[in-house]
């Protein structure tokens, strides 16, 4: 009998988890705030908002066996992944992190709680994951690269050595960042920027080479 779980989240992120856990974990089905989600995917059923996870968690049966739990959220919402992370956590479900069956994980990286690596991703040897980040399809983290919590990358960007990247910051689709940048708290790297120089906290910046073209806020 496989592990029994539940996600938070049943849009685009959520159906290529699916794929990631198919073979792992029962799925119980998913909870979403959004009233147009659709009540099904793939046969897995939507169990409602905020208050139906709250009413379902109380349940004798639960609350004597919760299941595993993992927050389903692309980029952009990484704050709100790491809050739902712990809010859910404290009704006593159980985290796990996700490791796609072919992506690459050296011996020695380490992947904090609720983080989640697809198909054909690589985290190369020394890199450090923190909780509740996104590596997906066919990204590349190389030696000794740091991502703080709720970070994510987008498919096939590519991280050289010792890059750092800062809380809830987003790497979008082909982005490349040379070694030893940094990019900022909640920085925005856009698809297909070739980073080569440290990116500030809350600035977004796009093309090669890239360029600012915000911070956010202003």
């Amino acid at each position: 009998m496989w592990p029994e779980l539940v996600v938070w989240g049943g849009t685009g992120n959520f159906k290529v988890l699916c794929e990631l856990l198919r073979e792992q974990y029962h799925i119980l089905g998913y909870f979403d705030n959004n009233p147009n989600i659709a009540p099904e995917y793939r046969g897995i059923p939507h169990l409602g908002n905020w208050d139906a996870f709250q009413a379902w968690a109380q349940q004798p049966h639960i609350a004597a066996a919760p299941p595993h739990f993992i927050v389903s959220i692309g980029p952009g919402h990484g704050a709100v992944r790491r809050q739902l992370h712990e809010q859910i956590k404290a009704h006593g479900l159980k985290p796990i992190t996700a490791i796609h069956r072919t992506a690459f994980v050296a011996h020695n990286a380490e992947v904090g709680e609720g983080s989640q690596i697809y198909a054909n991703a690589t985290v190369c040897v020394d890199a450090r994951i923190g909780r509740n980040c996104l590596i997906n399809t066919r990204a590349s983290i190389d030696h000794e690269c740091t991502l703080e919590d709720g970070a994510s990358v987008g498919p096939g960007a590519v991280l050289a050595g010792s890059v750092h990247v800062g809380e809830n910051a987003d790497i979008y689709t082909g982005a490349v960042v040379l070694p030893r940048i940094r990019i900022g708290a909640g920085a925005v790297v856009g698809a297909g920027a070739v980073v080569r120089h440290d990116v500030p906290p809350n600035t977004i910046v796009v093309g090669n080479p890239a360029r600012v073209l915000r911070v956010k806020g202003e």
